[in-house]
Formats: structure tokens, C-alpha cells, sequence
């Protein structure tokens, strides 16, 4: 279970390495809002705590929470390593709350010093558990120069595993601007996605601004239709074109808009692609090359559209403990609403894609690693992350069907095991001898179930040899795929 879009919530110290004049100054009025100005620059009105505290609104002040109320774990690594455990996720990505809105400060240098300033404070706070807790780097766009170095510094010393961006205009760039084509080919040479993140606010410049103000409107507008625009943009200006490499993460703004957009922008593309000199394939071949999107843990339409999205380029985001986070329950949710899938887009959606585009490692050491990455990919029927877990030469027994290459192994799983949409191993405890793993599953397999036991041998990185018993077993049970 990886959550690609959590947030944290940065405290008052967080700033305390900066100049006075850059720092983040938050003052409430008596209304219950707090307004946080940087250099005497306002950039977010609202109430902190209601906004990063699960199930909060906007419309009764009488309910408004201030910042020192807000949901601990967005604060504090500890607590919100708990409510992970509590939840079930494993891993999550984690993005920022104030550091949504510094796109509007305007001086590079304090854009530069509270990016700088934020990712030590979350490198930091990641720190708690670095098989867990993943950053994604604050890029200060106002400065593209120094939006490159930070992204550099952030992935080689801080160990991060994406950039951030906004759709939004900052000082008057789209992300489609060639001033930011060093910041693309440094993503693309550091191999890390860029996460494309929004955050409602009537201060930074959004999509229907110029129309009757309502706050549902508009952050029904902001999170979706930023995200189609940047989308579009990218695509249609080239950007994807020139750095094939560069992988793009839309996040928190619901999925169900990427079907609709890509054909409508495939369409736009037969008429109106000689305005678009860059654009040399369909903008969904793009999209498909390059991109992933989000859903939200209860947008029901996700099993629908899966066939027209791809199952390997869903993820999903907690927004935890932002306000409209479903906490407690957000897995539960999100497992009810991916039940129609098959069991293997399940598992590419539930985490294995999140591992997959933010290279994620495993949250367990080798060998107990390595095993788990093995049945995330059988689950998954993921055949070309197993050729990575078994070595070139490995051996493979399953109840005398004995077998030794990667080649003749993996046709084992594609003629056999891959046949079946519902099948489902549930390991038990790992028992661990040195290199040597020894594990009974539950197998879920053409409605049956049934009892296996795996025996691994691996080399400290890889699967050297793999002994199944009562597979064939499972296979007689189950009946033809």
C-alpha cells in the first residue's frame, strides 16, 4: 500500500534557518483565519488547523482550528508513522501545505531560501523511517536555475524521490515556458518523476478567477482544471517531446478527467496539430509514455475507466491530514472502490505503480525484500519486475516441473499462473535462515483456495532458487483458466 499524495504540515520552525524577511509570518484575525505573509506578501487566508485536520469545513467559523491544532502526523513523523500503521500503508510520498502557495512570492531569492528551507525541514522529518517516509523536493520556479539546483541537491543529499510543481502560472511561466527546460532535463537525468500538485486559493492565479467567486467552484475548478490545462500544455508544446525520459505525476485532482481530455485532445490534434510544430504523436500516446495520474480513494468510476487510463498509470493519494482526507479509513475506501478490478490491477494500483514510478525500494532488507517484491509482482502478473528479482541462471521446482533460465521460469507463470484474473497469495510470516526463506501461502486461485509452501535461496539481491509445493495441487482445484 503506497500513498503517492500525503502532505505534511510545516510547523513555525521549520523556518528558523532563514532570514527574518523570508520567513513565513502567520497572524490570525478575529474572525478565526490566519494569514500567512512572506516579505509582507500575503499568500493563503484560512483557518490552518481546519485545513490540515481530516473532515474540517470552511463554513461554520464557530468550528475553525488554528495551526497548533491541526492533525498531529502531519507534523510529527512518529505520530503519523502510527496512524500509517493504523491504516495499513506502507510508504507514502509526502508534498507540502504552506509550501503549496510560495509560488506566489515573487523574490527569487526568498522562493529559493523557503524551498531550500522546506526539503531540510522534510528531509528531516523522512528521516523517522527512510524505508517509509519519501520526499518530494519544493522547486522554487520562480528561479529556474535555482529550481535545477535544488532538485539535484534534493535527490543526491537528501535522498528524495520527486520535484514538485504547480499547474499554476508563476510570475506569469506556464510549465509549457522553455525557461524551464533545464529543470526537465535534470529530471529526466536524475530519473525522478515531477509531481504536478494544486492547492485551491483565491491568491495564486487559477482558472476562473474572473468569474462570480463561490468556494466550491472554485476548488472544483482549481484542482481539475489546472491539472487539463498543465496536461494539455505539456503535451501540445513539446515539452514530453523533447524529454522522452521525463515522467509527469498529476495529482489530487481526481482521475476521471484523463479519458475524456486525451480524446478530446487527440481530436483537437487532427484539425489544429500544425499550430503544435513539437506534437508528433497523439497526445494520448504521450500520455501513455509518460504520465500517471491520481484518483481519489472513493471515485467510484475508477474500475470503469481503468481500460481507458491503463492500469499501470493509476495511483492513488491519501491527502492526509489535509481536510478532505478520508482518515480513519482511507485503505478501506479505497480497497472497496478497486474490488471490481482484477486482482492484478488491483495490486498495480493499490502500490506497485507508485513503487514503480517514484523507485520506491522495498520497506524490508534483502532477502525478507526481495520475497515480498516477489509476490507484489506475481500479484500484479507483473513479468518483467520478476525477470528483475530472479537471477539470469536461477532454478525452479513447483512439484517436480523443474526449470532453470528467467525465460523458462517466467513462461511457467504466463502459461500457468497468469491465466487466472483472481489470483491471490496471501504469504504468512517469513521464516528467515540466513539467505534461505521458507513461507506458507493462501492461495486464492479460479475460486478455490489452497495451501502452498515457497522456499527461496537468493544471493543477498536476487532469487537463485525457488521450490514450490502444493502448487500443482492449487492448479487441479482451480480447473482451467
Amino acid at each position: 500500500m503506497v500513498d503517492a499524495d500525503g502532505h505534511v504540515v510545516e510547523p513555525p520552525g521549520a523556518w528558523q534557518g532563514l532570514p527574518e524577511a523570508f520567513r513565513p509570518v502567520i497572524t490570525p484575525d478575529a474572525g478565526g483565519y490566519e494569514h500567512v505573509t512572506v516579505g509582507g506578501r500575503e499568500i493563503l487566508a484560512v483557518p490552518l488547523g481546519s485545513l490540515a485536520r481530516p473532515g474540517s469545513t470552511f463554513d461554520q467559523p464557530s468550528t475553525f482550528r488554528p495551526l497548533a491544532e491541526a492533525q498531529p502526523g502531519g507534523s510529527d513523523p512518529v505520530a503519523r508513522l502510527a496512524d500509517m500503521d493504523a491504516e495499513g500503508i506502507d510508504q507514502a510520498v509526502l508534498y507540502p501545505t504552506l509550501g503549496l502557495y510560495f509560488s506566489v512570492v515573487e523574490d527569487t531569492g526568498a522562493a529559493a531560501g523557503l524551498a531550500r528551507a522546506y526539503n531540510d525541514w522534510l528531509a528531516g522529518y523522512c528521516a523517522a523511517d527512510r524505508t517509509r517516509l519519501f520526499g518530494a523536493a519544493l522547486l522554487p520556479l520562480q528561479d529556474p536555475a535555482a529550481a535545477v539546483r535544488e532538485l539535484r541537491r534534493a535527490v543526491d543529499e537528501l535522498g528524495f524521490v520527486a520535484g514538485f510543481v504547480r499547474p499554476n502560472p508563476c510570475l506569469g511561466r506556464s510549465l509549457c515556458d522553455r525557461a524551464y527546460e533545464p529543470l526537465w532535463d535534470a529530471a529526466e537525468e536524475l530519473g525522478v518523476p515531477v509531481g504536478v500538485h494544486e492547492g485551491s486559493s483565491v491568491i495564486v492565479p487559477t482558472l476562473g478567477a474572473d468569474r462570480p467567486f463561490n468556494p466550491l467552484v472554485l476548488h472544483a475548478v482549481s484542482h481539475s482544471f489546472e491539472q487539463m490545462l498543465a496536461c494539455a500544455q505539456l503535451i501540445a508544446f513539446g515539452v514530453l517531446e523533447r524529454h522522452p525520459g521525463l515522467r509527469v505525476v498529476f495529482l489530487e485532482s481526481s482521475g476521471g478527467w484523463a479519458p475524456f481530455w486525451l480524446e478530446r485532445l487527440d481530436e483537437q490534434a487532427e484539425s489544429f496539430g500544425g499550430f503544435c510544430p513539437d506534437l508528433r504523436m497523439p497526445p494520448s500516446e504521450y500520455f501513455a509514455r509518460q504520465c500517471a495520474i491520481s484518483f481519489e480513494v472513493d471515485e467510484h468510476t475508477l474500475p470503469a475507466l481503468v481500460p481507458f487510463v491503463g492500469a499501470e498509470r493509476i495511483v492513488w493519494g491519501s491527502d492526509y491530514p489535509h481536510h478532505d482526507a478520508t482518515f480513519p479509513g482511507a485503505v478501506e475506501a479505497l480497497r472497496a472502490t478497486v474490488a471490481p478490478c482484477p486482482t492484478a490491477v488491483q495490486a498495480k494500483v493499490l502500490g506497485l505503480n507508485a513503487r514503480g514510478i517514484y523507485r520506491l525500494p522495498s520497506r524490508r532488507p534483502a532477502p525478507a525484500g526481495i520475497v515480498d517484491d516477489y509476490f507484489a509482482a506475481v500479484t500484479a502478473h507483473d513479468v518483467e519486475m520478476l525477470r528483475s528479482l530472479f537471477a539470469p541462471e536461477a532454478t525452479f521446482d513447483v512439484d517436480g516441473d523443474r526449470r532453470t533460465g528467467t525465460d523458462d521460469i517466467l513462461r511457467y507463470y504466463t502459461e500457468h499462473t497468469f491465466v487466472f484474473e483472481d489470483f491471490r497469495p496471501v504469504p504468512g510470516p517469513l521464516q528467515l535462515d540466513g539467505r534461505h526463506v521458507t513461507v506458507d501461502i493462501d492461495v486464492h486461485l479460479g475460486g478455490a483456495q489452497s495451501r502452498v509452501r515457497d522456499e527461496f535461496d537468493t544471493d543477498g539481491g536476487r532469487i537463485t532458487g525457488l521450490r514450490v509445493r502444493g502448487f500443482a495441487d492449487a492448479l487441479r482445484a482451480a480447473g482451467p483458466g
